[in-house]
């Protein structure tokens, strides 16, 4: 059994390295003139892979309840970036489409994702990334699994 003490310990880091995360592309994001946060980029990401998807889809891959992904779009189509459309076989679904400045976008913002994820990476040896996410969804899965 882990000890409560490793256990505070590791849940401490995770803020901490998100937090870094940000920063780190705040930083990067700010020196390129584009008013993104890591949140929005994440909205994006998703998007480049899969334009079109439905709102709900997207609040799943972001981890974002409802409210919070509603309000997350609705900047994005303020700053001209993403459009909603009706789903042409059901009217409750809004589709959500890049624009052609969010596809532009594209080949600023992933050359900084990869840079960030180099500058992360650095001493780390590939199974420790592999190690450390099976670590987390490990817990996930226990800490799911005790709630039913």
């Amino acid at each position: 059994m882990t000890s409560p003490d490793s256990f505070v310990a590791f849940l401490d880091a995770l803020p901490l390295a998100g937090s870094a995360f940000r920063a780190y592309l705040r930083r990067r994001f700010r020196e390129y003139r584009l008013d993104l946060t890591l949140e929005m980029t994440q909205v994006l990401h998703y998007l480049w892979q899969h334009d079109g998807a439905s709102q709900q889809e997207i609040a799943c891959a972001a981890n974002r309840d409802k409210a919070t992904m509603t309000a997350m779009l609705d900047n994005l189509v303020r700053r001209d970036l993403v459009e909603r459309r009706a789903d042409s076989h059901d009217r409750r679904t809004n589709r959500v489409v890049l624009t052609p400045k969010g596809q532009a976008l594209e080949r600023q913002v992933k050359p900084l994702m990869q840079e960030m994820f180099a500058v992360a990476g650095q001493d780390l040896a590939p199974d420790q990334l592999r190690t450390g996410l099976a670590v987390l969804t490990k817990i996930t899965q226990n800490l799911t699994q005790a709630e039913k």
